[in-house]
């Protein structure tokens, strides 16, 4: 007895002792910290006392604020974090759910980059890439639950001696959240003991943020949930269109005929967003914006047999989503688009199917109804020249200094800069290419990876390595070979770099906001905090945002205090603020200077110029792509 009692005592006076030295600071979403940026999270985090401190943040009804409560252990590891959230009561005993999420951290050693071009990757020009300083290290991104035990892929300590330890907060503000203040009492505890207690206050303002302001679509292979997370493949998937629905994001799933139309009608109709069917989050019972059949290509050329099978997916498709024909991926030279346009015309579906492909050429010279350019191709006037031709044009990925991007080993704020360029040149939608690619088994892949420890996601026949690429996911459950690295949940977690997409998101829904009430001042604090996006930016230098004036989170506050009308604003709204934003931007920020020899007649400079857009279209056709594996179409 005496035994158990001093042994007791001395976990105690251990509590103790790394209570004293761990300390810990909040800092925004916005924010990326590794392990060992712990300068940096005191520089840029507000410190947490161990009690009496208050966190305050200002959102709109329909909105998601998130903020990192970050651990900084001292000479002694801390053992085990927890973090307690109360629900935050407001007016009338209102209440706003409060998420925590621990930051699983992935060991980064090596860069994206190309085997010939090693400056060079999928998401950067050789002058944009990421110095290793900043890149190299332990690196956040899964974000796991705090109910989850997450011992099998964290064994910890939870914050190494001398480091960071970071865990995520998800305030969700319900459209229907009547205006005030949300409070509540937070708890964080190291090794059991209190590291801070401190208050949590939310000031909802009057006015809903539009629900996916900035359409945004990306891409899942329902193959992959079974066959990684074992047992019933359909739950799962239905568990992630939520978790994209809940981030502002459209679930693409591979539609190649009748019976994956039925398997997902409850997302197609939107009943599958509804507390009925287990969610809770934002655009409630909202359809997503677009359907496409045949992703990738996967239908084929236009044979009877693909005609009949499009007739009967479109016959089951609710009314509401933009539905469009995936006709062929990244081969401009195919006439596939253009078969299937003659073959719509010839045999119209039951209702009108836009033809899609994706192709650098400019969208007039395009055979196909939405041209679907990658971001190192889309330029600012892109979207105005389509609809000249009569078409439209969606941007794909991303690439820097033009957009930003999905690699791990890239800030995470350009993601978020991407929302702000969808709003700045008014693109109509984003394409992202994929977010479960487990298995990199694309061409010249190397075979799947547990991405819980293996950074280096993909691989391709052209030597491009890429770190998290289409990675946006991470798996609840693993079986087989990564059964080690199960956690045990039937779903899939979300990423930080997915969140950083859905604050992008929700940004450009607050600049359309605040654009309806003073268009000008909105025009000049994207411009700040944005100053050179597409090809406004010089080719080879850093990405503009991260060294603006402005940051976003400086620029957001800003707007908020424009919105002061509490109309809502639907989709037809959004689009008209946008293109008067755009065209102001047009009026304000200068392209980026076209280098070349200066004396060269008109015809020879126009010669040398279309070789050099050719050359150019080549090349970054061949270097920016992902084109999808035969046997996967």
């Amino acid at each position: 007895m005496a035994v158990a009692s001093a042994l007791a005592v001395c976990a105690l006076l251990r509590a103790a002792a790394a209570h004293a030295q761990a300390s810990a600071v909040v800092v925004d979403g916005d924010v990326r910290l590794r392990r060992a940026d712990v300068a940096e999270a005191r520089r840029l985090g507000q410190p947490l006392p161990a009690a009496g401190g208050t966190v305050a943040r200002v959102a709109l009804p329909g909105e998601t604020i998130a903020f990192q409560v970050v651990v900084l252990a001292g000479a002694a590891p801390v053992a085990a974090t927890r973090l307690a959230l109360p629900e935050l009561v407001g007016p009338a005993g209102a209440r706003l759910r409060a998420a925590a999420f621990r930051e699983h951290y992935l060991r980064v050693d090596r860069r994206s980059r190309n085997e010939r071009t090693p400056a060079e990757s999928l998401g950067w020009r050789p002058g944009a890439r990421p110095p290793d300083a900043a890149a190299l290290g332990d690196v956040p991104d899964a974000l796991l639950p705090m109910d989850v035990d997450a011992r099998a892929v964290s064994p910890g300590p939870a914050v190494p001696a001398g480091a960071t330890g970071a865990l995520w907060v998800d305030v969700e503000i319900p459209a229907g959240a009547p205006p005030g203040r949300y409070a509540g009492d937070a708890t964080l505890e190291g090794d059991g003991a209190v590291l801070a207690r401190f208050a949590l206050a939310v000031d909802v303002r009057p006015t809903p943020l539009p629900y996916r302001a900035a359409s945004v679509f990306a891409f899942y292979e329902a193959d992959r949930l079974a066959a990684r997370l074992g047992g019933d493949g359909a739950a799962v998937e239905r568990r992630l269109w939520q978790l994209l629905h809940a981030h502002h994001i459209d679930a693409l799933a591979p539609l190649t005929g009748v019976a994956d139309v039925e398997r997902l009608a409850s997302a197609h109709d939107g009943s599958l967003f509804t507390e009925a069917a287990g969610y809770r989050g934002p655009g409630a019972g909202r359809a997503p914006a677009v359907v496409a059949l045949g992703a990738y290509g996967q239908l084929g050329a236009p044979a009877p047999e693909a005609l009949a099978r499009v007739d009967a997916m479109v016959a089951r498709l609710p009314p509401g989503p933009e539905v469009f024909l995936y006709a062929i991926d990244e081969s401009c030279a195919s006439p596939r688009a253009g078969d299937w346009q003659r073959a719509f015309i010839a045999h119209p579906p039951p209702r009108p199917v836009a033809v899609a492909q994706t192709c650098d050429d400019p969208p007039g010279r395009q055979a196909a109804d939405i041209a679907m350019l990658s971001a190192f191709s889309f330029l600012r006037g892109t979207p105005a020249e389509a609809r000249a031709a009569g078409r439209r044009a969606f941007i794909y990925n991303g690439v820097m200094p033009r957009t930003g991007t999905l690699m791990l080993d890239a800030d995470p704020r350009g993601l978020v800069a991407n929302g702000w360029i969808a709003a700045a040149a008014a693109i109509p939608r984003w394409f992202y290419w994929e977010t479960i690619f487990w298995n990199d088994d694309n061409r010249g892949g190397h075979g799947p990876i547990d991405p819980f420890v293996t950074a280096e996601s993909f691989h391709n026949s052209d030597g491009d390595a890429a770190l998290g690429d289409g990675l946006l996911l991470y798996p609840g459950r693993q079986v087989g070979r990564f059964a080690a690295s199960s956690l045990g949940a039937e779903t899939v977690f979300p990423s930080l770099r997915l969140k950083a997409i859905r604050r992008g998101i929700e940004d450009a829904g607050l600049i359309a906001l605040a654009a309806r009430e003073q268009p000008d001042e909105t025009a000049r604090l994207v411009a700040r905090a944005l100053p050179a996006a597409l090809d406004e930016a010089a080719p080879d230098g850093p990405p503009s945002w991260l060294a603006a004036p402005l940051s976003f989170a400086e620029a957001r506050a800003s707007l908020r205090a424009l919105v002061t009308s509490p109309a809502p604003m639907n989709e037809a709204q959004l689009a008209v603020m946008f293109a008067e934003l755009a065209a102001r931007r047009r009026a304000a920020v200068p392209l980026a200077p076209v280098h070349g020899r200066r004396r060269l007649r008109a015809p020879m400079a126009l010669a040398a110029a279309v070789v050099a857009l050719l050359v150019l279209g080549f090349a970054g056709r061949a270097r920016y792509s992902r084109r999808r594996s035969p046997s996967r179409r």
